[in-house]
This record gives C-alpha cells, sequence and structure tokens, in this order.
C-alpha cells in the first residue's frame, strides 16, 4: 500500500536555515549601513556608519574613506559642497575587495543662501594672498590624517553672536565677488581667547595677508578647522591641543573690517557649515 510521506518539519527549518546563511547574510551585514542624516541641506556634512568589512563611500563624483572605530565599525564623513546640485542621489558603499556593496539614497535640499555687503577700505580691499600663502592653505586642505581627534559635538571657539553665517554670497563695496562666505563670523572683543573647537595637531600658526594671523589644526579622519584674523597667536606649528585649548587672541587683522572671529570647518578639504557642528 502507498502512503504519503509526511513533510519533515525539521527538515524544513534545516533548509531555511542553509538558505538563510548561505544567501541572506551577506544582505543583513549590507543592511547595517546608516547615513545621518537622509535629507541633508547644502554645505552639511553626511556621517556614514558601516560594518568592519566597508572601506569606502561615494555619492556622484565624490568619495570618502570609512575609518575603523573602537567599537569595531566604519565611519567616515561626506561633506555635501554650498555648490552641489539639490537633488536625490545613490550613496554607494563599498569592501575593499569590491565583494560587497550597499546603496542608500540622499536627498540634498535645495537651500538659499542670502547675499552680504561688506564695505572695505582700499587697503584692505586691495590685499591678496601671495602664492606661497595658497600653497599653504592647499597642503592644509589636502592633508589628512588617519588618527581622529575630535568628538561631535564640537566645542565653540567663543561665545560672541554671529554676525556674517555660513554660505552667504559675499559683496564687497556693493560688487559681486563670485564668492561665498566659507566660515562663520562671531562678534568677539579685541584680546578674547581664541580656543581649539576639538583636540589635535596644529599644521600651521602664522600671519597671511588676507587671514591676517591664522591657525589650522587637523583633527583627524577629515575634519579640520581654521581660525583667521588674530591680534596675536598662542600655539606653534606642530603643537598638540585638546578642546578649549587658547590658540590666540580675537583681533583684526589681515582682510578684516573690526575685532571678530572668522572661523572654518573643513571636511575631506570642502568647506562645510559649522552651525551643523555646535549644539
Amino acid at each position: 500500500m502507498w502512503v504519503r510521506r509526511q513533510p519533515s518539519l525539521g527538515s524544513d527549518c534545516a533548509l531555511i536555515l542553509f538558505l538563510f546563511v548561505t544567501f541572506g547574510a551577506a544582505t543583513v551585514r549590507a543592511q547595517n549601513c546608516k547615513v545621518l542624516p537622509g535629507q541633508i541641506k547644502l554645505g552639511d556634512t553626511l556621517r556614514i556608519s558601516c560594518p568592519a568589512e566597508f572601506r569606502s563611500a561615494k555619492l556622484n563624483d565624490r568619495s570618502a574613506k570609512l575609518y575603523l572605530q573602537p567599537n569595531g565599525k566604519r565611519f567616515g564623513l561626506l561633506p555635501i559642497s554650498v555648490k552641489d546640485t539639490p537633488g536625490t542621489f545613490p550613496l554607494i558603499l563599498s569592501t575593499s575587495d569590491g565583494s560587497e556593496s550597499q546603496t542608500l539614497r540622499v536627498v540634498i535640499r535645495k537651500t538659499i543662501f542670502p547675499s552680504q555687503n561688506v564695505t572695505l577700505a582700499p587697503e584692505i580691499e586691495a590685499l591678496h594672498s601671495t602664492p606661497e600663502e595658497m600653497a599653504v592653505l592647499a597642503s592644509f586642505r589636502d592633508t589628512i590624517s588617519e588618527t581622529r581627534s575630535w568628538q561631535d559635538p564640537l566645542a565653540a571657539p567663543v561665545s560672541g553672536c554671529m554676525t556674517s553665517p555660513f554660505g552667504v554670497r559675499r559683496l564687497h563695496n556693493g560688487k559681486p565677488t563670485g564668492e561665498y562666505h566659507g566660515g562663520v563670523d562671531q562678534r568677539t572683543p579685541e584680546g578674547e581667547a581664541i580656543r581649539a573647537v576639538a583636540a589635535g595637531t596644529v599644521t600651521f600658526a602664522k600671519q597671511f595677508n588676507v587671514l591676517g594671523n591664522a591657525v589650522g589644526i587637523d583633527h583627524g579622519q577629515g575634519l579640520q578647522s581654521m581660525y583667521l584674523h588674530m591680534s596675536r597667536l598662542a600655539v606653534a606649528s606642530g603643537a598638540t591641543v585638546e578642546r578649549g585649548d587658547t590658540l590666540g587672541y580675537a583681533g583684526s587683522t589681515g582682510r578684516s573690517t573690526g575685532p571678530h572671529l572668522h572661523w572654518v570647518l573643513y571636511v575631506n578639504g570642502i568647506n562645510v557649515n559649522p552651525a551643523q557642528w555646535i549644539k
């Protein structure tokens, strides 16, 4: 007599487990990558977290390295320039050998930046950076160290109110310059201490024609800060500083109309909005 064989619950579970281990594990690992924020304004920074096997991120023609963190995961920063095109774009996360990847969607929001006129005396307007100064700044932006010294959020370098925000389109004496404001201006009395937003290494501390007395700090893994127009400097190139250390004192050196601090954040060599980093 023919007897119909009943399905084995145990064998079915074993088959499901086999399929999950074989085909599902990679999918689960890939889906662990996260990006914040999912919708971002021009000038802000994407923060990307992934499992250890992922090494890089790419958005359009811009790439970012993902660095191994003490928790065993990878983390990296990807800047959105004020000059980028708004829209929805794929963010591609990849392993070092290309065997695994994940694509997330990032929405770059249209962002309106106002215009601002600055009245400059002829002798101030006539100041220009020398080729040597431009080379120092280019080297600073292009050099990225592997060791992270910063923590999120950053500390404000001064407490004064903001007089010129990031991203405004600059006019000098009523004439468009074709430039945007690449940092933040804060009203700061002459002689007030300017403090480091995070720990790091001083890459340069010197006088520039346009920037005045300025300090640049490498905080590691793509984050750098710069502080301009100081009356005098309190650190030297190569020094190690901690969050809150005094770098110099507020002034009005270089192309400046009065005592204030102009400070800048770079992520992988691109100016980003400091307001996103200070809470």
